[in-house]
């Protein structure tokens, strides 16, 4: 038995969803088909969302200047919320940190 990478894989799917788009009507369901292969190669050629934290924070502090905060620990508090809601933004759901570092 051969295993195949994630790359291979995702190269793989790219080849099968060309090879339908560019195939000719053979059912009454290619249009269909090669709509779908459509949608899928484009959602496996795009870039993933990326957060970029200093970013965010820079326009943290334009939106809400320090004095518009009474202490650090409600700057700090808000700044968190400010995070966690460009997070779901970006991705639709938090990051499970869990999945991601196995070692914790």
């Amino acid at each position: 038995m051969t295993t195949i990478t994630r790359e291979q894989q995702k190269q793989i799917l790219i080849d099968t969803a060309t090879i339908i788009i560019n195939r000719e009507n053979t059912s009454e369901y290619s249009e269909n088909l090669r709509e779908l292969a459509r949608i899928a190669l484009a959602s496996l050629t795009a870039k993933h969302p990326e957060l970029k934290p200093a970013n965010l924070i820079n326009k943290f502090y334009e939106r809400y200047p320090l004095d518009t905060f009474k202490s650090d620990t409600q700057r700090a508090e808000a700044l968190g919320y400010f995070m966690a809601g460009a997070e779901l933004q970006c991705f639709g759901e938090f990051v499970r940190y869990e999945d991601l570092c196995g070692d914790e």
